[in-house]
């Protein structure tokens, strides 16, 4: 090899000429998630509020443009993208899903999906978007974003976490809604089936309003004990659903765009 090669390589490197690994960790937008909360924290609503719920992105890359400036025409408070952010956890994927949502007109957080933590997918997760829980308030209600993944893990039989879960879904001050958001529904045979029943009881002892998931890529809606289930288009459907929260009433639509 010629001596000036090895510095050619390194030179190239350094300047983004190629990526060294397609599921190598650097740069990019960091923490999207919290500091999506940090926006909302500086425009507290303190009335009715809107948020939209945003499908599996995966390969429809296109579709998701188009639905985040759709979204931004609808006055929602803020966005929440149930998970399958990306198709194969690439660093490509993730910088460029990372980069869409951190330029949302609306704040945008997002949930861990299956498809988001192959090779070296949970790192680079937790490097662009945060932990994998999430808690947060907004207009008196609670928000908990959480890993449901269970296939992923082995079944391992504390994914999701149920005691994580159970800490975050407290009384909420001043009597607001609890919203909850995890990818993978559970009664899917990608959910641990030991923790289905579990996870059920706690959502309708703690009074959950609504649980959302994506994963099935088709939307459906059901309620079990008390609760409101909701699974989300994938983007593929030209589809996200809008909620509107006032006083004691939350009320789902489903928008074509």
């Amino acid at each position: 090899m010629r001596s000036w090669v090895p510095w050619l390589l390194v030179l190239c490197a350094g300047c983004d000429v190629f990526e060294l690994h397609p599921y190598e960790v650097r740069g990019g937008v960091r923490d999207t998630n919290a500091r999506a909360v940090e926006r909302l924290e500086r425009d507290v609503s303190g009335g009715a509020f809107r948020f939209a719920v945003l499908g599996d992105i995966g390969v429809y890359q296109d579709d998701s443009v188009e639905a985040v400036k759709h979204i931004a025409r609808r006055g929602v408070d803020f966005v929440v993208q149930m998970g399958d952010l990306t198709e194969f956890s690439s660093a490509q994927e993730y910088d460029w899903v990372a980069g869409l949502l951190e330029d949302a007109e609306v704040p945008a957080l997002a949930v861990i999906g299956n498809h988001d933590l192959l090779g070296k997918g949970r790192e680079l997760y937790l490097h662009h978007f945060g932990p994998t829980f999430l808690s947060f308030e907004y207009g008196g209600s609670r928000f908990v974003l959480f890993d449901s993944n269970s296939r992923e893990y082995g079944f391992p039989g504390n994914v999701p976490d149920l005691e994580q879960l159970r800490s975050a879904l407290g009384e909420v001050p001043g009597g607001g809604h609890l919203f909850t958001f995890s990818h993978v529904p559970p009664g899917h045979p990608d959910f641990d089936a030991s923790l289905t029943e579990p996870l059920e009881q706690l959502q309708a002892e703690r009074g959950v309003a609504i649980s959302f998931h994506g994963h099935t890529h088709r939307f459906s809606t059901d309620a079990r004990r008390g609760v409101r289930y909701f699974c989300t288009d994938s983007l593929e459907v030209h589809s996200y659903l809008v909620v509107t929260v006032e006083g004691d009433s939350v009320d789902v639509e489903q928008v074509f765009f």
